[in-house]
C-alpha cells in the first residue's frame, strides 16, 4: 500500500509504505502467536483468537510471556 494513495494501482512511484497498515498486520499476527502460546502454556485464553486481549506480562512455570514490551538484548 502507498501512504499517498491507497487506491492507486501503480505503486511504483510510492516513496513511503503505509506504516499503520504494516503495524496493524504485524500486531494481528503477534496477537495470534500470543494467544497460541497462552493456550499451549495452559493460561486462560478465549476460545477464538480474534477475541483475545493480551496482557502485558504473564509469568507461568518459570516462563515469561510479554506483549508489546520493549526488550533489551545484548
Amino acid at each position: 500500500m502507498c501512504s499517498k494513495s491507497e487506491h492507486r494501482k501503480d505503486v511504483t512511484r510510492c516513496t513511503t509504505p503505509a506504516p499503520s497498515e504494516y503495524t496493524n498486520r504485524h500486531d494481528k499476527v503477534a496477537d495470534y502467536i500470543h494467544w497460541s502460546v497462552c493456550k499451549h502454556m495452559g493460561l486462560h485464553a478465549t476460545d477464538r483468537y480474534c477475541e483475545h486481549k493480551p496482557g502485558r506480562v504473564r509469568n507461568v512455570n518459570g516462563a515469561t510471556i510479554v506483549w508489546d514490551v520493549q526488550v533489551i538484548i545484548d
